[in-house]
C-alpha cells in the first residue's frame, strides 16, 4: 500500500469548523430513544440495546457510522466494497443489511425498495446526541425490515448560551476535514447547526490506484418550547458526495464516477397531554440521488421515502404502561434502467409494560400493517426482566417474531440487457423469529454483561435461475439459523480517570451470512483534565461475508492510539494513529482470484485544532 499520500504539517494550523474531540459538553445520561420510541431509561424493556454517547465518540476521535460502532456487542458495520466513501453494510446478530434499519430524528432512511448501503457510505455523526443499537428482532415497534435490529441517532441542540466551535484535521492520504458549529439557547428557542466538508484520497494500492472521496455536509435542528408541555422540534441532515475511483485487475482497467446526495427533514412534536401520557408526532421525507459514471456506463437511482408515526407512552396504572402507535409510509424509487416501484404501509402497534412487583418487569406486544401490494403483516414480542435488588444484578429473556416483505423490484417481470428476471406474484413475506436470554451485573462504576442470542429466518427471499438468461425472486424453503454470544464490559477506575469499554461477539450457527466467528473490540483512555491519551485494540476472524465455502479474509487485529490535550479554555489539540503497527488485510475478500480483493488502510495518523468561544 502507499503510504505517501500525507497532508504536509501545515494544514494543522489552518481553520476548521465544527466539533471535535475537543469540545466540552455536558455528559449525556444513557437514555434510550430506540427501545420504546418515546425516551426512557435502557433497562426499562427487554430488548437488547447498546448506547454510545456523543461524548465518548468524540473522545475516540469517530466520526463515521461505518467505524464507530464496533464497540457495541452484535454489531459489526463494515465496507465490503471499498474504502471511505464507498457502499456499507450493517450486520447485526448474523443478518445483513437489508434485515436492518436505521432512524434518523425519527425517520426511517431505507426499505426494501433501496437498501442502506448508499447511507452508511456516507453517513457522518456531527452534531447528535448519542447512537444507539437496538438487536434482535424489532418489528413489533418498527415494522418491516427489523429482523437484526435498528440503529438510530438523533440531531442535537444546545442549552444555554451559544457556543461556536471552529475544527480543522489533516493527516495521511491527503485527507482533510473542516466543520463549522454552533449551538445554543434564547429563551425558548434551541438551536444547533454545523457545516463541514471533507476529503480523502485513501490508501491506494496496486489494484486500486485512484480512490478518492469528497463530501460536504450540513446538519442544522431547530427546537421551540411552545408551551410548557408542548416543544417542536425541526431538522435538517444532509450530504453531497463524490467518489472517484480508477481499478486495474486481471479484467482490465476501469474507471467510475459516482455522486450521492442524502437529504432528511423532520418534525417531531412533542406534547405531554397529563402526567402520565406523553406523544410524540413525527413527519418527515428521506431524499437519495445516486449518478454513476462507470467508463461510460451510465447509471442512476432516486428514493424518496415519506414517514408518519404517532407513538404514546400512557401509564395505565401504578403497575401498567402502554407505548402504542400508528406509522405510515410511502415511498418512491425508480432507476435509470426503467424501473419504477412505489409502495405504502399503514399499521398500529401497541406494547404492553406490566410489573406486578417492583423487581420485575413483563413486557409483551404485537403489531399489524397493511401493504399496497401484498398481504397485511403481523409480529409480536414478549419479554422479561428481574432485577435482584441492590445486589446490580439484571436476568432478562425476550422472544419476538419480525418480518420483511418483498417488493415489486422482487415480483414483477423485468427485462434487461444481461438477463431478464421472471414475475414471481406468489412471494411471502420473510419471517425472523428469535429469542435471547442474558444478565447484567452493576459493581460500583463497573457494569458487566452477557447474552445468548439464536434467531430463525424463514421463507427466505432469493434468486433462482430456472432457465439460461432468466432469474425469478423466490422463498427458499427451510429455515435459515444464526446465533452467538454477547459480552460487554464497561466502568472506570484510578479515581474515575481510567475509563475502558469492551465488547465480545461470538458467532456460533452462520446459515444466512459467513461471518466472523469472533469480534472484539477494547477501547481504554485516561483522562487527566486538560490532557487525555486513549487506544483501542479490534480483532476480526476471518469471513467471507458471503455464502459459507467461499474465500474468506484473514483474521486481523488492528491497534490505534488517540490524544487531546486543552492549550486554553478556547484552543484544543487533538492526533490519533490508527492501525499502529501498519497491518496488511482485507475488507472483503478475493473472490474471483483476479485480484477483485478490497484492502484495508495502513498506518495513518491525523492531527488537528478546535476553537471556540
Amino acid at each position: 500500500m502507499t503510504k505517501e499520500k500525507t497532508v504536509l504539517p501545515g494544514l494543522l494550523g489552518l481553520l476548521g469548523l465544527g466539533i471535535s474531540s475537543g469540545q466540552k459538553v455536558e455528559e449525556l445520561e444513557p437514555l434510550t430513544v430506540l427501545a420504546r420510541r418515546i425516551e426512557s431509561a435502557s433497562d426499562e424493556n427487554a430488548s437488547s440495546v447498546g448506547i454510545i454517547t456523543f461524548n465518548e465518540l468524540a473522545r475516540m476521535q469517530r466520526h463515521r457510522l461505518l467505524e464507530s460502532l464496533d464497540l457495541i456487542p452484535g454489531t459489526q458495520v463494515l465496507s465490503t466494497a471499498g474504502l471511505t466513501g464507498n457502499t456499507g453494510t450493517a450486520i447485526i446478530r448474523g443478518l445483513p443489511s437489508r434485515y436492518q434499519q436505521i432512524m434518523v430524528d425519527g425517520v426511517r432512511v431505507s426499505d426494501n425498495t433501496n437498501s442502506m448501503g448508499n447511507f452508511l457510505a456516507n453517513g457522518q455523526l456531527g452534531q447528535i446526541t448519542k447512537i444507539e443499537v437496538l438487536r434482535g428482532p424489532q418489528s413489533v415497534l418498527y415494522g418491516t425490515g427489523a429482523g437484526g435490529g435498528v440503529i438510530g441517532y438523533e440531531t442535537s441542540v444546545g442549552s444555554g448560551d451559544p457556543v461556536h466551535q471552529l475544527f480543522a484535521e489533516g493527516g495521511s492520504f491527503e485527507t482533510f476535514r473542516t466543520t463549522l458549529g454552533s449551538r445554543g439557547q434564547l429563551e425558548d428557542f434551541a438551536y444547533g447547526v454545523e457545516i463541514g466538508y471533507q476529503f480523502s484520497g485513501n490508501d491506494t494500492y496496486e489494484a486500486l490506484p485512484l480512490h478518492d472521496y469528497g463530501q460536504s455536509s450540513l446538519n442544522l435542528a431547530l427546537q421551540w418550547q411552545l408551551e410548557e408541555d408542548l416543544r417542536l422540534k425541526v431538522t435538517y441532515r444532509g450530504t453531497d458526495n463524490l467518489l472517484e475511483t480508477r481499478a486495474s485487475n486481471a479484467f482490465g482497467v476501469s474507471s467510475s464516477e459516482i455522486e450521492t446526495e442524502t437529504a432528511l427533514l423532520s418534525a417531531n412534536l412533542f406534547y405531554q397531554v397529563n402526567p402520565g401520557w406523553n406523544a410524540r408526532l413525527t413527519t418527515g421525507v428521506y431524499y437519495e440521488n445516486y449518478r454513476g459514471d462507470f467508463d461510460g456506463f451510465r447509471f442512476g437511482t432516486d428514493q424518496e421515502r415519506w414517514t408518519i408515526n404517532w407513538s404514546n407512552e400512557v401509564v395505565l396504572s401504578d403497575a401498567v404502561t402502554l407505548v402504542a402507535g400508528l406509522e405510515g409510509s410511502v415511498s418512491h424509487f425508480d432507476n435509470s434502467g426503467g424501473r419504477s416501484v412505489d409502495e405504502s404501509i399503514a399499521g398500529a402497534y401497541a406494547n404492553f409494560y406490566y410489573r406486578p412487583v417492583e423487581a420485575l418487569l413483563l413486557e409483551v406486544g404485537g403489531r399489524y400493517d397493511e401493504h399496497n401490494e401484498f398481504d397485511g403483516d403481523s409480529a409480536w414480542n414478549a419479554g422479561a426482566v428481574y432485577s435482584f435488588g441492590e445486589s446490580g444484578t439484571r436476568i432478562h429473556a425476550r422472544a419476538s417474531e419480525a418480518y420483511r416483505n418483498p417488493s415489486r423490484l422482487d415480483s414483477e417481470f423485468f427485462p434487461s440487457f444481461f438477463s431478464n428476471q421472471l414475475a414471481n406474484p406468489d412471494l411471502r413475506s420473510e419471517e425472523i423469529v428469535g429469542w435471547e436470554t442474558g444478565f447484567t451485573q452493576r459493581l460500583g462504576d463497573h457494569e458487566f454483561g452477557v447474552t445468548y442470542y439464536k434467531q430463525e429466518l424463514e421463507d427466505a427471499i432469493v434468486t433462482s435461475f430456472p432457465a439460461a438468461g432468466t432469474t425469478r425472486r423466490i422463498n427458499r424453503a427451510g429455515v435459515s439459523a444464526v446465533s452467538g454470544l454477547e459480552i460487554s464490559a464497561n466502568g472506570k477506575l484510578i479515581s474515575d480517570r481510567l475509563g475502558y469499554r469492551m465488547a465480545f461477539t461470538s458467532q456460533f450457527d452462520e446459515e444466512v451470512i459467513d461471518l466472523p466467528n469472533q469480534l472484539v473490540s477494547i477501547d481504554l483512555s485516561y483522562d487527566a483534565d486538560r490532557w487525555l491519551i486513549g487506544a483501542g485494540v479490534s480483532y476480526v476472524g476471518e469471513a467471507a461475508y458471503l455464502a459459507p465455502g467461499n474465500p474468506q479474509t484473514d483474521s486481523r487485529t488492528l491497534t490505534r492510539i488517540y490524544g487531546h490535550f486543552q492549550v486554553t479554555e478556547s484552543l484544543a489539540l487533538h492526533a490519533r494513529i490508527e492501525n499502529v503497527f501498519d497491518q496488511d488485510y482485507q475488507l472483503f475478500p478475493d473472490t474471483f482470484g483476479e485480484g477483485t480483493g478490497v484492502e484495508g488502510p495502513g498506518r495513518s495518523v491525523f492531527a488537528g485544532a478546535t476553537l471556540s468561544w
